[in-house]
């Protein structure tokens, strides 16, 4: 997996630092170089210690764009898992994080 958060309201995404690892937003997936995170547990880690709700951030499987698992559009069901927890929308694979609780309201 390589994820990463997204702002909806902002269309920013939200990476560790290359440099020290500390998080920042950047505005192009090209800037988040090798930030991209591969565990759920540190994209949710990332949601619940900097973003807010007014973010409306979701973390995304890179690794599921392009593939016959990509996202549905908006209103569409798909082949994904979505679940909500606390202010953010989490959508990843149906299988591929285990009990992970991830994510929040829409």
């Amino acid at each position: 997996m390589r994820l990463v958060v997204q702002s909806l309201a902002s269309g920013r995404f939200l990476v560790p630092s290359l440099d020290d690892g500390s998080p920042e937003w950047v505005a192009s997936l090209r800037d988040a170089g090798g930030g991209v995170v591969c565990d759920p547990d540190q994209a949710m880690q990332l949601v619940e210690d900097c973003t807010d709700p007014e973010d409306r951030a979701v973390i995304v499987d890179l690794e599921r764009l392009g593939t016959a698992a990509d996202y549905a559009p908006a209103g569409v069901g798909g082949a994904c898992d979505d679940r909500a927890v606390a202010g953010v929308v989490c959508t990843l694979p149906v299988g591929n994080h285990g009990d992970h609780k991830l994510s929040g309201g829409r």
